[in-house]
């Protein structure tokens, strides 16, 4: 009877998992329904014997399990609840662990404490025991958690900034010889950080030199390549904007190649979890700026019907579908007006299209255009925090033609009878556009 129970509540949680997972794809449900499958009891993946391979291969999972948005999965919260319980004191892949519990709703106290025991490793403090990766993995749990000591944070990136080779990449410590996994992980840090320090140099000198360990097979790393080799440098160079289109896709087609029947990679826990990882990224990120806005007639009349013209891109490695373009007669979440909407069938990786509608000018009045794409967000999209700009656009009156008993004059003021008389008008245009070849009759 207990072994009846036991397989129905299997049976429950496949069941729940599958439908949360319904929305992934066919690669990554896979991959997400073989680590299920082979949780240990005790909530990690791994070996059993040792917690060597359990630590990083149940740390990657947990991560993964974050960036797909699994966490409600019990699975997620039994790993959660092992990785907890594993002390402080044992100080093997702390800075791995640090980083996978810097989720929100983390004990903030906690987390901290933590890095204090890291204190030797990582270079928030100066210490010649300090190395790249501690460093690394610390700062992205102080950012997860927006640590407030911008000291802490400057130092230890300033760390990293003199750790870097002068081919691009980081080994493991300073003046260790660069690789592939060290590079992509502090290039994620680089990242991250980015737009409160100046890194852009450091970020480039990195994604070329991880450009210079792409395989002919597509994938990354010494030859031959490996799936933790690809997966990382694939998540940064997305993430960075880097790459040209043929080499992210040659990574992701890598990747997708070497998945196993059985939705695994490698039959490994932590090459699955880092996959699925990457392959999240590949997504289409749809964007415009104030640039893609053109107006058929940039100075309108009232009344008159002009063209509005979006350019949507599409920066990411993910073909976009059923595009939804809103335009709006000022900002929408202020009340702008709605002026319509247009549709694109779809928008290929790394490319753009146009779309267009008409609008008759309403009003005389300065005024912006407002253009919103996918605003109910039924894209997945890689950022959705460039999908809205503006531009101005000022529409004139018609001409206003007008004349009065003071605009007209005679010549002379007092004609003699049978005298030529010439009649003067002066005719007035109050309106903010010209008037052409304007008649006149007596």
């Amino acid at each position: 009877m207990k072994k009846t129970s036991a397989i129905i509540f299997c049976l429950l949680q496949l069941l729940l998992f599958v439908t949360s997972a319904s929305a992934l794809s066919p690669e990554i449900t896979n991959g997400l329904n073989y680590l299920t499958s082979i949780q240990n009891p005790d909530g990690s993946w791994g070996s059993e014997i040792t917690d060597t391979e359990s630590l990083p291969s149940t740390v990657s999972v947990i991560e993964t399990l974050q960036i797909l948005d699994q966490t409600a999965l019990s699975n997620y919260s039994n790993a959660l609840s092992w990785l907890q319980s594993q002390g402080i004191d044992t100080s093997d892949f702390l800075s791995k662990r640090i980083h996978a519990l810097s989720v929100p709703g983390t004990d903030d106290d906690l987390l901290l404490s933590y890095l204090d025991a890291l204190i030797y490793a990582w270079g928030g403090y100066a210490d010649y025991e300090t190395n790249n990766l501690d460093t690394a993995l610390a700062l992205q749990a102080l950012k997860q958690i927006n640590y407030s000591d911008q000291e802490t944070v400057s130092y230890a990136l300033g760390y990293l900034v003199s750790t870097q080779n002068p081919d691009g990449g980081w080994g493991f410590y300073q003046d260790d010889d660069s690789n592939v996994y060290m590079t992509a992980i502090v290039l994620q840090t680089f990242i991250q950080f980015n737009d409160i320090y100046d890194l852009q140099s450091e970020i480039d000198s990195a994604t070329a030199y991880l450009l210079t360990k792409q395989n002919p097979d597509g994938g990354f790393g010494s030859s031959p390549s490996t799936i933790y080799e690809t997966a990382l440098p694939l998540i940064s160079l997305i993430d960075s904007g880097q790459g040209s289109a043929v080499q992210i896709q040659n990574a992701i087609n890598y990747l997708l190649s070497t998945q196993l029947p059985n939705g695994s990679w490698e039959d490994d826990p932590y090459s699955t979890a880092l996959a699925l990882g990457a392959l999240s990224n590949v997504k289409p990120n749809l964007s415009i700026s104030y640039s893609d806005i053109a107006f058929s007639n940039p100075t309108p009349t009232v009344g008159e019907t002009i063209t509005l013209t979006a350019t949507i891109h599409n920066e990411g490695p993910a073909q976009a579908d059923n595009v939804l373009i809103y335009f709006y007669d000022d900002d929408p979440s202020t009340g702008g007006i709605f002026i319509g909407e247009t549709s694109i069938p779809s928008i290929s990786a790394y490319s753009s299209s146009p779309a267009s509608i008409s609008w008759t000018i309403p009003t005389a009045s300065a005024r912006t255009i407002f253009v919103k794409v996918d605003s109910t967000g039924s894209i997945d999209e890689l950022d959705e925090a460039d999908n809205i700009t503006s531009k101005n656009l000022t529409s004139a009156t018609l001409p206003d033609l007008s004349v009065t008993s003071a605009d007209i004059t005679f010549s002379p003021l007092a004609p003699m009878p049978g005298e030529q008389v010439s009649i003067i008008a002066t005719v007035r245009n109050t309106g903010e556009t010209a008037a052409n070849t304007v008649l006149t009759t007596n």
